[in-house]
């Protein structure tokens, strides 16, 4: 990772670990990204995700790395990676997610999604087109330092 840049927040689907109208830091990747579950990262939306704009930036957490197997839901109604339970303590006291899914991500590709579940138009919301809901980890713009709402 090389620099550092601010992006404003301009809606609610990282509530509420990240609010509307926040500014964040990313640390800039320049194509040099090595994937983590649980980062926050800014990528370029695909194309389909965003109208057509190839410029279109949006924020959301990292929940699948590449050839990792997610689905939604366990008995318990938490998301589970290659058959294990994903402890997400970031989220408010709502589901994993309305929508079931079992997608094992393609190599190179990430599933993502929003802290904010109920409005968060993210991974779930493109499991029909031709990624299955996935985004290229080559897209992936920043990292992002994620604001301490302890104390």
């Amino acid at each position: 990772m090389t620099g550092r840049e601010a992006f404003d927040i301009p809606g609610i689907s990282m509530e509420p670990t990240i609010k509307k109208g926040e500014r964040v830091v990313a640390h800039l990747t320049d194509g040099d990204y090595a994937p983590h579950e649980g980062d926050v990262i800014v990528y370029k939306a695909p194309p389909s995700w965003s109208n057509g704009n190839q410029s279109a930036l949006r924020i959301s957490r990292v929940i699948g790395t590449p050839e990792v197997d997610v689905r939604c839901c366990d008995d318990a109604g938490h998301l589970d990676l290659d058959g294990k339970p994903l402890s997400e303590p970031y989220l408010a006291t709502r589901a994993a997610s309305a929508v079931d899914f079992d997608v094992v991500v393609p190599p190179g590709r990430l599933w993502v999604m929003g802290d904010s579940r109920d409005v968060s138009m993210d991974s779930r919301a493109h499991l029909a087109d031709s990624d299955k809901g996935t985004i290229s980890v080559a897209d992936v713009v920043g990292v992002v330092d994620v604001p301490d709402r302890a104390g």
